[in-house]
């Protein structure tokens, strides 16, 4: 069979898998499947599931041609003979429920405002259920908008108008308890395995003059009474309760908010008390970090508890790979699945068996089981016959000295085989945000369009990257675009210096976000790069402190302290358009009008500031779009984006044009 060269259109051919989860006996498996619906501009998602022999079936349907309903969150019964998920069909998301056995889902909520996340009770009678309390109008005008919190926006919502609470629901009779303060957000909700108590994290009534970690409370459902068993020192990402209900085991940390101190398990008394870190001596952060274009998975779950309760398996990135490792309550580790050039995203354990979705270089993530004996099956493959057309390059690994001599992860993408040979081959410099982000071991689309086109895709993990402990994550500390930038640039030198048929006359450049920067830094202090693309990008520290969602609090802590009345000086110097007068690289502009990560103003001072100086610049708005345009946006306009970069870097090529 010929196979043909990738294409931007292929992004919408892609079947998504993710949030796995296991049956109490860990014999069935349900996860999450998204697919585009390019008529609609938007995605789908359905429940499949599977018993571990034979191919996936779907559990739910429901794809109509006028809406595009999304079906997720899903897990098990007690008894495995329901499953509960979340569903859109009605408007807003609402818990349903659908039986194993046959039959249609039926509706178990009807909040006002739909329900963000849900846990079930271990008797299958209740679900608590995270909603919205909406803020009191402050005015009778609906054009006006009254702000009174500090922190009253949010990328992908816009503004804050009111708090995350819980609610407890009986299935049976319906009737809703509100057991939150509604004046704190409230979230992570996890009943304890008797169903006597039920566990979550709540902030403060008043986090403008306090912080805004949540702390853990206990809910006792016998007495009605709600107890604080923690104060929080740090961001809590999961909880999970032991199985004789004594202990909770936290992912999180004690060093405050953007810390890039690792994300560690901590061990707390069901009743209370101080936190003993169980993996203080793992290098490694919890989590995946590895980000890439082609992925929808939102499982969320860190940590798991043994049957026994004597250890516990945690998700762990190590540098390009993530997967599981365990660790005992002495604090010995384990490997449980780190296998190169494979990364795991989300995963559920249930009775000796994990439930996981990973992918490959090659792959864009499917549903493995992982069973006793280190065996391991794939169970889908749902883009096998897409990728049996499509002749994509595997990336090529290399480590090399950045600044200081710190050993660096870096990756090379050459064009595919049936690409018309070339003597020479341009290269284009990738450069991922964060700047606590990753790349790995993944498939990126955008990466395969560019090589498909005859580019050479150089990508690197400089300091500041997830992946390689504490240490390397602090690297980039209060000095953004310096030493960094020598460690992104070094890499490029490293492909240039040691495969020869990448060309030294044509390099280019492209990042988003923090890499956006890194694009709008690289340009004002050199003049390699033939193009440049930058995307959702920030070129004034100065103004992102008051514009963005996270600008104040993250800022402070990347600057160690700086502020807006105090060091105007320091984060100006730092600022990409303090060199907009040495910018002499043709630029274009990407930028999504509902940004509020990075806001679509950073780009409005850089194009401006470009045009005036002369400089070749093209701005390229995209309206209805938030700062995940190019990960979950709206398929037209993530084409348009890919088309946008890649005819940019054409047009400043004398390489053909494939269509």
């Amino acid at each position: 069979m010929n196979k043909r060269l990738i294409t931007s259109d292929d992004l919408t051919a892609f079947t998504f898998a993710g949030s796995p989860a296991l049956s109490q006996d860990g014999t069935k498996a349900v996860y999450v499947v998204t697919k585009t619906d390019l008529k609609q501009n938007g995605y789908t998602s359905a429940l499949y599931w599977t018993d571990g022999e034979g191919s996936p079936k779907p559990l739910t349907y429901d794809y109509t041609e006028n809406t595009l309903v999304k079906h997720h969150s899903p897990c098990f019964s007690a008894d495995s003979t329901y499953v509960y998920y979340l569903s859109n069909r009605t408007g807003t998301d609402q818990v349903w429920r659908i039986s194993l056995f046959g039959g249609e889902s039926e509706r178990v909520t009807e909040f006002e405002n739909g329900v963000q996340s849900f846990a079930l009770s271990p008797n299958g009678k209740q679900v608590v259920c995270q909603t919205i309390l909406k803020d009191e109008k402050n005015s009778d005008n609906s054009d006006v908008t009254v702000i009174t919190r500090l922190r009253y926006l949010q990328n992908g919502q816009g503004f804050v108008d009111g708090t995350s609470a819980l609610y407890l629901f009986s299935i049976e009779d319906k009737y809703r308890e509100l057991i939150s303060n509604p004046s704190c957000d409230a979230e992570l909700p996890v009943f304890a395995p008797e169903g006597n108590r039920l566990y979550f994290c709540m902030g403060k009534a008043d986090p403008d003059q306090s912080d805004y970690l949540l702390d853990l409370y206990a809910f006792d459902l016998s007495a009605r009474t709600t107890t604080r068993i923690y104060e929080a020192k740090g961001t809590i990402y999961d909880s999970q309760i032991s199985p004789d209900g004594k202990t909770i085991a936290l992912a999180g940390n004690e060093d405050g908010e953007c810390t890039p101190e690792n994300i560690t398990i901590l061990l707390i008394p069901s009743t209370g008390g101080t936190a003993r870190n169980l993996t203080k001596n793992e290098h490694l952060s919890l989590g995946n970090f590895i980000g890439t274009d082609v992925r929808f998975d939102a499982g969320h779950q860190l940590l798991a508890w043994a049957k026994d309760g004597q250890s516990l398996t945690y998700l762990v990135q190590d540098g390009p790979i993530s997967g599981l490792k365990s660790v005992n309550l002495r604090g010995e580790y384990a490997a449980v699945f780190m296998k190169d050039e494979h990364v795991m995203t989300s995963f559920s354990m249930k009775n000796g068996t994990i439930a996981a979705i990973i992918s490959t270089p090659l792959s864009t993530g499917d549903l493995y089981f992982l069973g006793n004996g280190d065996t391991v099956r794939q169970i889908s493959n749902h883009n096998q016959q897409l990728f049996e057309q499509l002749d994509v390059s595997k990336p090529i690994s290399f480590t090399y000295k950045g600044a200081d001599g710190w050993k660096i992860d870096g990756w090379l993408l050459m064009p595919p085989e049936s690409f018309p040979t070339t003597d020479k081959v341009p290269v284009v410099l990738e450069i991922h945000g964060g700047p606590a982000a990753a790349y790995g071991d993944s498939f990126n689309h955008e990466f395969q369009c560019l090589a498909a086109q005859g580019y050479a895709v150089v990508y690197t993990n400089p300091r500041g990257s997830r992946g390689y402990g504490a240490e390397f994550c602090a690297g980039c500390y209060g000095d953004w675009g310096r030493k960094d930038k020598i460690d992104i640039i070094k890499g490029l030198d490293y492909v240039l210096d040691h495969f020869p048929k990448c060309d030294r006359d044509r390099q280019y450049v492209t990042g988003g976000s923090y890499g956006g920067f890194m694009t709008n830094t690289i340009v004002g202090t050199t003049n390699r790069f033939r193009a440049a693309v930058t995307q959702r990008s920030i070129c004034n520290l100065y103004n992102f402190f008051g514009t963005s969602d996270i600008g104040y609090y993250f800022l402070t802590r990347y600057f160690n302290g700086a502020d807006l009345w105090s060091d105007e000086d320091l984060l100006m110097s730092f600022s990409p358009i303090r060199n907009a007068n040495k910018v002499n690289t043709p630029i274009c502009i990407i930028h999504s009008e509902q940004d509020h990560r990075c806001p679509i103003e950073q780009a409005e001072q850089w194009y401006v500031a470009l045009r005036r100086l002369g400089v070749t610049t093209r701005f390229v708005r995209i309206k209805g779009e938030n700062h995940e345009l190019s990960r979950s946006g709206r398929p037209q306009n993530r084409l348009t984006r890919l088309h946008e970069i890649i005819s940019w870097f054409n047009r400043y090529t004398t390489i053909e044009t494939i269509q």
